[in-house]
């Protein structure tokens, strides 16, 4: 689960997008287990924003202020050892329009 949205400090400036739904009774009935992409490729809190540029079927996530940041290499490779390291997990509950957690909808420039 995107670590934000169980108040986990792991966003870009800080904050968090704490969802009590998920928290309390969501979480009655699940283990849920935070996961931050930018956090996990060593990003730290607070980092510089990213966005999605380029083709939307490959984009690349690249800074805000710095499009010399390009993190898109870093964050697939952490997506391919973070996956299966995750185990026997029923699915996904992931952040809307995050650059690195957002599943459809993310806005690409």
């Amino acid at each position: 689960m995107s670590a934000c949205l169980l108040g986990r400090g792991v966003r870009f400036d800080g904050g968090h997008k704490r969802d009590d739904f998920l928290t309390g009774s969501l979480a009655d009935f699940l283990d849920l287990v935070p996961v931050c992409p930018e956090v996990g490729i060593g990003m730290g809190v607070p980092r510089p924003p990213i966005r999605l540029v380029g083709d939307p079927e490959r984009p690349r996530a690249l800074g805000v202020d710095d499009a010399t940041l390009d993190v898109t290499e870093r964050l697939l490779s952490f997506a391919r050892r973070c996956v299966p390291c995750l185990g026997d997990i029923s699915g996904y509950i992931l952040k809307r329009n995050s650059p690195s957690c957002g599943m459809e909808g993310v806005k690409v420039l």
